[in-house]
């Protein structure tokens, strides 16, 4: 498989062009370098953990999320914070983001949530780099189906499947991020902080609409990125809300005969009752599939 992400070492060293921003410590351990992403509620920056510096760690750089400046004194989004601490540390996946812990910046009355800092280029900038080759999207495809299907198995939401939540590193590993609105499907959710947190672009109808999330939410999305993957293209040219007030309807990849169009098929309806795949199965489809299946053309 050719590697995707052909970057010099320097510019790996700050894969984003990272914002630079004044030095702070946290708990006297975290220093603050830069910013990594903003999102609709959090700020993650890449951190050095002063402790693992101290003894010589090779790896010392993390990632710490925060409550963006303005949501501070929101006890909300705090909470969403410790439950994204709560939920994704109980999945230990290697293509899913390892959280470390979750602890209070006494001083700064600073809540954050430490994680493993990941080397390389968010899906979305990738796309806009260079062409994914189908020997690539497969592989990149599998690691994501893996991921999400491990998700589902613990009976939890992600909730935000996007390009923007997904990080590929030089050597084509990929990592899950972002757990800010997942939730287990035992719990009730807060759909005013879902809608405002979320992609549109990649977010489900009953997510904009303000409904609870399910499982099948995720398949919707999940679809919408294997889309992107293979088709080179998003199944829809503004929105699925858009797309669906005006009936759109999606192209297939392949053909309509193509097990992998099949799925998608489903699993971008706009009734989430109607979309009866699960990721149990684009996981036994992606154990599969060869690349010299997504090079023909199905009829």
């Amino acid at each position: 498989m050719n590697n995707i992400v052909m970057l010099q070492p320097d510019r790996l060293l700050e894969p984003q062009q990272l914002m630079h921003v004044k030095h702070r410590n946290l708990s006297g351990r975290y220093q603050l370098e830069n910013i990594l992403g903003i999102g609709g509620m959090n700020v993650v920056y890449r951190a050095t953990d002063n402790m693992l510096q101290t003894f010589g760690t090779s790896h010392q750089h993390v990632a710490v999320k925060m409550v963006s400046e303005s949501l501070r004194d929101n006890l909300q989004a705090e909470k969403l914070l410790f439950n994204e601490y709560v939920l994704a540390s109980r999945l230990k996946h290697p293509n899913i983001v390892a959280i470390r812990h979750f602890d209070v910046c006494r001083e700064q009355e600073q809540a954050y949530l430490v994680m493993d800092w990941v080397e390389g280029l968010l899906l979305e900038e990738l796309f806009y780099q260079q062409t994914i080759d189908v020997h690539s999207a497969l592989e990149l495809a599998r690691q994501l189906v893996n991921a999400v299907h491990f998700c589902h198995q613990h009976q939890i939401v992600h909730g935000d499947l996007k390009l923007a939540n997904i990080i590929v590193s030089p050597s084509n590993h990929l990592t899950l991020i972002d757990f800010g609105i997942s939730r287990h499907i035992s719990e009730k959710q807060n759909g005013i902080q879902t809608i405002r947190a979320c992609s549109h672009r990649f977010a489900a109808p009953e997510v904009i609409q303000e409904e609870e999330t399910t499982l099948s939410t995720d398949i919707f999305s999940l679809s919408c990125v294997l889309y992107r993957l293979f088709a080179g293209e998003h199944p829809f040219p503004d929105t699925a809300e858009e797309a669906m007030t005006q009936a759109r309807i999606v192209p297939f990849i392949f053909g309509k005969r193509h097990p992998l169009d099949k799925l998608l098929q489903i699993g971008l309806r706009w009734n989430k009752h109607a979309r009866v795949v699960t990721s149990f199965d684009f996981h036994e489809l992606f154990q599969t599939l060869k690349p010299e299946d997504l090079k023909r053309r199905w009829f």
